[in-house]
């Protein structure tokens, strides 16, 4: 599985259709700044990583927080455009699997948006757990998000791109063409990665909707997350933000939940 999943995934994430998409946009969704809200005070001006930082979304809110920046991503592609969009920033090529070249306890805060710690399967979803763990300070902070299981695209159909009539002809006749197109590709990616789908009351691995059904993601309970980062070591009753920027305590059907994962002091 592992490797099927980095095939899929790592393929899919250096397609240059797939650097635009990551390299439009500065602002951080709504549960994504709710989690750096909370923890920006303390971290003022201490070490901040940004793992798969990709085309840049979160280099400014980051560095707002802290000049002590670092971003990794595991794709030339996705670091060459980020590279351009901040020509000072430090960034470095890297996996989260294996942060070999950042020492024991020198960050304070990490962050892996856009449900990123998704595209890698269980195994090596919990080597970047244990990486981030050895790599925070006591008291440092980890926030991510992830795929929900009890969301409803977690079993959810297959689904056609979006289509928008248009009274403008030539604007409909484009319209139609990238809705056959992305039909095609979607067909056809469907057909070929649903084989790999893995589904377990502890968590799921999917082939989802994400880039016309280009990826494998992980899906994980509200439960089961806090459960699983009791395991790696950090502390219990991990914050969480359901898509809205709200907390959440129990279970949610949003598509995805942010977190706040601390190590113990």
């Amino acid at each position: 599985m592992a490797n099927i999943v980095d095939d899929i995934n790592i393929r899919t994430m250096r397609t240059a259709s797939a650097v635009r998409a990551y390299s439009d946009s500065d602002t951080l969704n709504p549960a994504e700044r709710a989690s750096l809200e909370r923890v920006a005070l303390h971290a003022r001006e201490k070490p901040i990583l940004d793992l798969g930082v990709g085309g840049g979304r979160t280099v400014t809110a980051l560095r707002e927080v802290s000049n002590d920046y670092l971003g990794i991503d595991n794709s030339h592609e996705m670091l060459a455009a980020c590279q351009k969009r901040y020509p000072g920033v430090k960034l470095k090529h890297a996996d989260a699997r294996n942060l070999s070249e950042v020492g024991n306890g020198s960050i304070f805060l990490a962050m892996f948006s856009c449900n990123g710690i998704g595209m890698v399967n269980h195994e090596d979803r919990l080597a970047i757990f244990r990486e981030v763990h050895r790599v925070l300070q006591p008291g440092g902070v980890f926030l991510f998000s992830t795929h929900n299981q009890d969301c409803p695209d977690h079993t959810a159909g297959f689904r056609f791109p979006k289509f928008e009539i248009s009274r403008h002809p030539v604007r409909l006749l484009m319209r139609l063409a990238r809705f056959a197109r992305d039909t095609i590709i979607r067909v056809y990616n469907r057909w070929r990665f649903r084989r790999h789908d893995l589904r377990t009351s502890a968590y799921s691995m999917i082939n989802d909707v994400c880039h016309n059904y280009g990826t494998m993601l992980y899906y994980i309970t509200l439960g089961n997350q806090r459960r699983q980062l009791v395991e790696i070591g950090f502390e219990d009753g991990a914050e969480a933000f359901d898509r809205h920027g709200d907390p959440i305590e129990h279970d949610s059907t949003h598509s995805s939940i942010a977190f706040i994962a601390r190590k113990p002091v």
